[in-house]
């Protein structure tokens, strides 16, 4: 059974629609069909976004979580507050810059903490349905003994974050109650919850 690629996809036609904090392409395209042949032309809109990073920040001495809560505009309109509590997360600015830089970067500016080690976790495609970000996922280990909650963030690119110092347990039964609900924070907490006992293991060591 063979294997499609990205030359198994024509693009006949692309266009920038858009161009502002985001991108937005449309494309006229063919592509192989599973049965042969090729599709007739297909009209679509891609939201061309940056790849990005996303570090859950835990302290295995003190059993807690550095979460932050910031407004996110895609929950407008939604039953739900759009102030989600979530992972420290960032974009990847700069040609060929290293992920796990970004991520060091990200928990500095969004929570004042700096990451003593880091544990890549995975890789994916948020939505690639119509969208091109490509996510990186770490976990990351913090000091947050005398931590408090603050606010954080900078101030050029109208950053509002709220840092939030929760126990592991805590954080666990929100998950299971259905009260964390985008994907970066619920991927990380699920691996984590698979992945505890390594990471006490190394870093209580440590």
């Amino acid at each position: 059974m063979k294997k499609f690629q990205q030359q198994d996809v024509h693009i006949v036609a692309e266009n920038l629609a858009f161009d502002g904090f985001f991108k937005l392409k449309t494309l006229t395209l063919k592509h192989a069909l599973f049965a042969g042949g090729q599709s007739s032309e297909i009209e679509r809109e891609v939201c061309i976004r940056g790849d990005a990073v996303g570090i859950l920040l835990y302290d295995p001495v003190l059993q807690q979580f550095a979460l932050v809560e910031q407004l996110r505009i895609g929950v407008l309109g939604r039953e739900q507050s759009p102030w989600l509590l979530e992972l420290v997360a960032g974009m990847l600015d700069k040609e060929n810059e290293d992920p796990v830089d970004v991520a060091r970067r990200e928990t500095l500016e969004e929570a004042g903490l700096t990451v003593q080690a880091i544990k890549p976790v995975m890789q994916y495609f948020c939505s690639p349905g119509g969208s091109t970000e490509y996510f990186s996922l770490f976990c990351g280990k913090v000091d947050l003994q005398d931590i408090k909650s603050a606010v954080f963030g900078v101030a050029d690119e109208n950053e509002d974050i709220r840092l939030h110092i929760l126990a592991v347990d805590d954080v666990i039964s929100r998950l299971n109650a259905g009260q964390l609900n985008n994907s970066m924070t619920i991927i990380a907490l699920q691996w984590f919850q698979l992945n505890k006992p390594m990471l006490d293991d190394a870093w209580l060591n440590t």
